[in-house]
């Protein structure tokens, strides 16, 4: 109401032109320009996706990937139109896809992603890979029985598949041409695995997840060439975020204890309880790192930090390392929690001198998953600590120092260094 009368506003009716009128009016009427909607693509190359590059899904090869000479793969979805046999026949000789003998997890359309090179890659974890990491006793657990679960459980079919491109990067010629197929099922095996911790009911639930935990800390323990993070390698520092997801197989243990007595590893967990160390002790090396991390027998792991992982490395670093005992060098990991990894962050000097002879020890079971990472950052934490350690302390970090390599620089006499085994095959190696 404006000035005490109603104001009202009506639409007129919008003037009608004739299709065949030539009114200049009309010729010269403003046309709306209508933009074109952008199409998302969701149906790009496992190449594109990594590298987060738009896609123009060319067959064979999208155009990105015939520029950098990269082979070029597609993820096979059940949420595509087409079925998963008519998309496999352009990417798969007939003959090997799909056969009778293909577990079902790669070849039911519910599960249905893969990479051309599964087949491949499941049977060189079969053959080769589970047995290389299992050990000739339990061989038969990481092939046959878990397997048979992986036919069934997607996400540690994936972990099974990863595992092997990862292998195969470090035996083969052309091992690059694995590190896309490794990197699609570690995703998959890792959304998988988040999903499936949540909701663990049964023995089987148990065992799927309790696997494919494993397989993936194996991955991160491996990752220790292009994979890990540039900046700490430049700068020659560890990167402990690999051990994060070591440790956290210890809580996934705990939460699952109830389904051991049922479950594929039970002969492994009874193995550790009653594994038999070989011969006695040949030096004191448990004393000596005790009292460098003033450990007593009143000590407890609430006030001390180093004692969990020290009570588990004393009956370890007495003995000649051997890969007789990489079992119980894999479960030493089981004494290192959070506030020791922060220790190590923080370059820590005891943490670090013990996690230093825990790689030495390692540094002797010579594996493609094992070498590469253990004798690296043993490396590493020797040179941190050899402008460090001083006197006497120097002595500890012997064992360590010639496991990996490392030349130690000798501070004052050498005929006033301690005449040990390890300090010999130093001095001799220096001619």
């Amino acid at each position: 109401m404006e000035n005490g009368q109603h104001a009202f506003r009506l639409k007129l009716p919008k003037p009608q032109v004739s299709p065949t009128s030539t009114d200049s009016t009309t010729s010269n009427a403003q046309i709306p320009f209508s933009r074109k909607a952008h199409r998302k693509s969701r149906g790009g190359c496992i190449g594109c996706k990594l590298r987060r590059k738009k896609c123009d899904e060319g067959r064979p090869k999208c155009s990105l990937c015939f520029a950098r000479k990269t082979e070029c793969h597609y993820v096979i979805s059940s949420r595509r139109a087409c079925s998963l046999n008519e998309a496999s026949k352009a990417v798969l000789p007939p003959s090997l896809w799909p056969v009778a003998a293909s577990p079902p997890v790669l070849t039911h359309s519910a599960h249905a992603l893969h990479t051309p090179k599964d087949l491949q890659l499941l049977d060189h974890f079969v053959q080769g890979v589970g047995k290389s990491i299992a050990g000739p006793d339990y061989s038969h657990t990481f092939t046959v029985e878990v397997l048979d679960i992986a036919k069934e459980v997607p996400f540690l079919m994936h972990a099974m598949l990863a595992l092997s491109a990862c292998h195969l990067q470090h035996t083969v010629h052309d091992g690059r041409t694995y590190r896309l197929p490794e990197a699609l099922h570690t995703q998959l095996a890792s959304n998988g695995l988040r999903q499936a911790v949540r909701c663990m009911r049964s023995v089987r639930d148990m065992d799927s997840v309790l696997t494919t935990s494993m397989l993936l800390n194996c991955l991160a323990f491996c990752y220790a060439d292009w994979h890990d993070d540039e900046t700490a390698v430049q700068r020659r520092k560890p990167s402990w975020q690999w051990l994060r997801i070591q440790i956290g197989l210890k809580g996934l243990l705990i939460e699952t204890k109830p389904f051991h007595m049922d479950s594929i590893f039970m002969p492994m967990f009874t193995a550790t309880k009653t594994f038999e160390f070989r011969g006695n002790p040949i030096n004191d090396l448990d004393e000596q790192l005790a009292r460098f991390c003033d450990i007593t027998p009143e000590s407890t792991n609430v006030e001390n930090i180093y004692l969990d992982f020290h009570t588990q490395l004393a009956p370890l670093v007495v003995r000649s390392p051997d890969v007789y005992y990489l079992r119980m060098y894999s479960n030493a990991i089981g004494g290192i929690d959070e506030r020791f990894v922060f220790l190590l962050e923080q370059e820590d000097s005891r943490a670090l001198l013990l996690f230093a002879h825990w790689l030495g020890l390692m540094c002797s079971c010579i594996s493609w998953w094992i070498t590469r990472r253990t004798s690296r950052e043993c490396w590493m934490i020797c040179c941190i600590l050899d402008k460090r350690l001083k006197g006497k302390d120097r002595v500890l970090l012997e064992r360590p120092a010639v496991a990996c390599g490392y030349r130690m620089e000798f501070q004052g006499d050498v005929e006033d260094l301690p005449r040990t085994t390890y300090y010999s095959n130093v001095l001799r190696a220096l001619g």
